[in-house]
């Protein structure tokens, strides 16, 4: 009789476990659905979020590209130099990179002296971009380049636009920049007198 009762025990614990197991399960599916679900809810929020930035920066960089594509023609005379195809090709990169960015592969880079390293180029690279579109927009306008003033002048006048906005952008950065190391060094300076 006793070995009747044992099994009976062993037999209710056995089915109160594959159920609380069973249970287990199902709640666990269930949070990884919702989960799931709500990852791929919130990728779709941030996906919408970037959508206005990456339309920005492909018309933008897509203009510029475009003005740079017909002084390549073959009975336009302009000045073609590295600035040029420097522009063109960091135009491009800017452009993989938005798109890239538009459907969040982001690199997480533990090592912050690669991210220092990969900041530092970058920063130079842009500088290097803007120095280059400045200056060749205005040797083309300078020079009265015929492909770029008298074919395309709205173009032109954009890319013009855009070349001193670049420098009010820059400007307005490191002014700013300035006041406030300026400040900060001031207020930093008078705390530790006291």
């Amino acid at each position: 009789m006793s070995s009747r009762k044992s099994s009976r025990r062993s037999s209710a614990r056995s089915s109160r476990t594959s159920s609380n197991n069973k249970e287990k399960d199902n709640i666990q599916s269930a949070m990884n659905t919702g989960l799931a679900q709500g990852i791929a809810t919130e990728n779709k929020k941030s996906i919408a979020s970037r959508i206005p930035s990456f339309i920005f920066i492909l018309a933008l960089y897509g203009s510029i590209l475009y003005y740079l594509y017909n002084l390549e023609d073959a009975d336009c005379n302009c000045i073609r130099d590295w600035r040029h195809n420097f522009i063109k090709a960091m135009c491009l990169v800017i452009i993989f990179l938005s798109f890239v960015g538009l459907f969040g592969f982001n690199l997480n880079l533990t090592s912050l002296k690669l991210l220092a390293i990969i900041f530092i180029i970058w920063t130079v690279l842009c500088i290097i971009v803007i120095y280059a579109f400045f200056t060749y927009v205005g040797d083309l306008n300078a020079t009265q380049c015929t492909c770029a003033v008298k074919k395309q002048p709205n173009l032109n006048s954009i890319m013009n636009f855009i070349r001193w906005l670049y420098v009010l952008i820059i400007g307005s950065v490191l002014f700013f920049t300035i006041v406030i190391t300026v400040l900060g060094y001031s207020l930093l300076k008078s705390i530790f007198r006291k």
